[in-house]
Order: C-alpha cells, then sequence, then structure tokens
C-alpha cells in the first residue's frame, strides 16, 4: 500500500507535488486503484509539503554531490541534519532499528498535517535554511521560488 496526497479540483484530484506524483507512477496508467480518502483542516499543510518537496528536487538537480543528487537523498540528509527523528508516542524515546550489525535511528516523517502550525513553520524554516546553504542560494530566493513553482495551473 502506498500512501499519498492529493488536492480536490471540481471532480478531479490532483497530486499534491512532487512526492505523489512519484507514488503515482507506480501504477499502470488507466489502472483501477482503490483509494481511501480523508479530508484535512490544514491546507497550509499541503502548501508547506508542495513547497518543501519542490526545493528538494531543486536542491538535488543543482549539487554534485551524491549524498545529495535525489529528492529522496535530499530529504534524508536535511532530517539528519536536523536530528528530526522518530519518537516513541508512548515513551518519548527515539526508535532505534537494528538490522544485522547496523544500527540506524528512524527518520520522522515531514507530514506537516500531523504537527502543530508553529512547529510545522520550525521545521520547513530550519529544512528550507539547510537546503539553501547546501547550494549557496538566498533562503527567501529559494522558497519564493518553490511558492511560484508549486502554484496550481489548472
Amino acid at each position: 500500500m502506498k500512501k499519498t496526497f492529493a488536492q480536490i479540483h471540481g471532480n478531479w484530484l490532483k497530486p499534491a507535488g512532487p512526492e505523489s506524483i512519484e507514488v503515482i507512477k507506480n501504477f499502470k496508467p488507466n489502472q483501477f486503484v482503490r483509494i481511501q480518502i480523508y479530508g484535512t483542516n490544514k491546507e497550509r499543510s499541503i502548501r508547506q509539503n508542495n513547497w518543501i518537496h519542490w526545493i528538494f528536487d531543486f536542491v538535488s538537480k543543482n549539487t554534485d554531490d551524491p549524498e545529495w543528487d535525489t529528492p529522496t537523498k535530499v530529504k534524508i540528509m536535511v532530517k539528519l541534519a536536523m536530528k528530526h527523528f522518530s519518537v516513541d508516542k508512548k515513551t518519548g524515546e527515539m526508535i532505534v532499528i537494528v538490522q544485522g550489525n547496523k544500527v540506524m535511528f528512524q527518520l520522522a516523517s515531514f507530514a506537516f498535517d500531523e504537527m502543530e502550525q508553529n512547529e510545522a513553520n520550525i521545521k520547513y524554516e530550519e529544512a528550507k535554511l539547510i537546503c539553501a546553504k547546501k547550494i549557496g542560494v538566498n533562503p527567501d530566493e529559494l522558497e519564493a521560488n518553490a511558492k511560484l513553482n508549486t502554484q496550481y495551473r489548472g
């Protein structure tokens, strides 16, 4: 099962951003898919999600660093830089994964809809600053481009 986000436009569902489009590409054209729809009252979460994923894509296309050369790698590197690890809701402890001889921390999600407004803004700003610094651009210009390039063009 794949999880993705979409926005309702008229009678159509529009993928909420590049990450949603990547999920949809896993299915064949005209294939019927079973979906469950849940609404959100936090429209800003979709916008912030679109902006940050556009930024991840932009960074991946503007760096020669092989650890940052795909949007997925950028997202992982940003989460590591932020120390954005998953925490067990019951114990408050970081979730650790052990695979053979490897010990890894589970990275938390950037699902802004699961965060309060203030927390989402702080995480978004921190991620934006890390990305801007990585490719040597002004963070405000990076954000402005993200907003411009993720507007709905019906």
